[in-house]
């Protein structure tokens, strides 16, 4: 007779833990959609949609510690906290792109217009591969091939995640750098929205690394599969569900459109001048 299938066969989950996340995600949503709306902005959309998939994903989690033999949930639960991340990491990118057309596209190694469409397409694939390899360890108990095959494809996605987001910080710094010695106090008002993105970005690549040593250990020569990271929850919540929800919480308080115009036609010319043609090139603008 086969075994009946249950969640969290690593550990006994902590429910005031998924509830108390359940609460801060919806908090976090909520702000986020509400702040959006009042500033008549659309290109926050991503860091929205993540922090919804960590709220649904904690819900199904909650569902799941009091349901624990129903498969799909505590499979989804799982998938949505993986790629949350990588759905946050995109509006990191497409905000620093928007810094600088708003500085000047001559401040940056590579021009702008290649900036968010490259590291977002990798973004995505980083995204499917997770969401693949993230089913397939959690959804598969029984196959030791197919749970070394999902192991291979997740720990692929947050590798493509890691390598695009450090060669994106570096990128990010250069530009900084640049333009802080060359435009001083044109730029200055620019600094904590600078200071918010290097602080995000910490927390998304601490949690990446906790996931990609936590899948690298795992040792499938046990049923289940056995891992320091992977049979103890409190590493999920404060390597996982906090910096991500820290990395959220920075751009309530330090909200973008603070410090960026709406418009990616505006920008900052060499005499404080506000214009498009003085600072980004025709060819920037579409």
């Amino acid at each position: 007779m086969p075994t009946q299938y249950s969640s969290f066969s690593q550990f006994e989950p902590n429910e005031p833990a998924a509830i108390i996340f359940i609460v801060v995600f919806g908090l976090l949503f909520g702000a986020h959609v509400w702040q959006s709306w009042r500033a008549k902005i659309l290109y926050m959309w991503p860091l929205i949609f993540a922090t919804a998939l960590e709220f649904v994903g904690y819900v199904l989690r909650e569902y799941c510690i009091q349901n624990r033999h129903e498969k799909t949930p505590y499979i989804l639960s799982q998938v949505f906290v993986i790629i949350a991340p990588a759905c946050l990491a995109a509006v990191l990118y497409m905000l620093v792109g928007r810094a600088i057309l708003y500085v000047g596209p001559g401040y940056a190694i590579i021009r702008p217009s290649w900036i968010t469409p490259t590291f977002v397409t990798l973004d995505i694939i980083s995204i499917a591969t997770q969401g693949i390899g993230s089913g397939v360890i959690f959804g598969d108990t029984t196959s030791l091939t197919r749970l070394k095959v999902g192991r291979v494809i997740l720990i692929l996605g947050l590798f493509i995640q890691l390598v695009a987001f450090v060669v994106f910080l570096l990128l990010a710094i250069w530009f900084d750098v640049k333009t802080t010695r060359s435009l001083r106090d044109k730029v200055l008002h620019l600094r904590p929205f600078m200071n918010a993105f290097y602080t995000s970005g910490a927390l998304i690549l601490l949690r990446s690394i906790y996931r990609a040593i936590e899948f690298l250990s795992l040792d499938f020569s046990t049923h289940p599969a056995t891992g320091y990271f992977f049979n103890v929850e409190w590493a999920y919540y404060v390597l996982d569900a906090l910096p991500i929800a820290l990395a959220t919480l920075i751009y309530n308080i330090w909200y973008p459109a603070k410090y960026l115009p709406k418009s990616k036609k505006v920008a900052i010319s060499k005499d404080e001048e506000y214009t498009m043609t003085h600072s980004v090139p025709q060819e920037e603008r579409s």
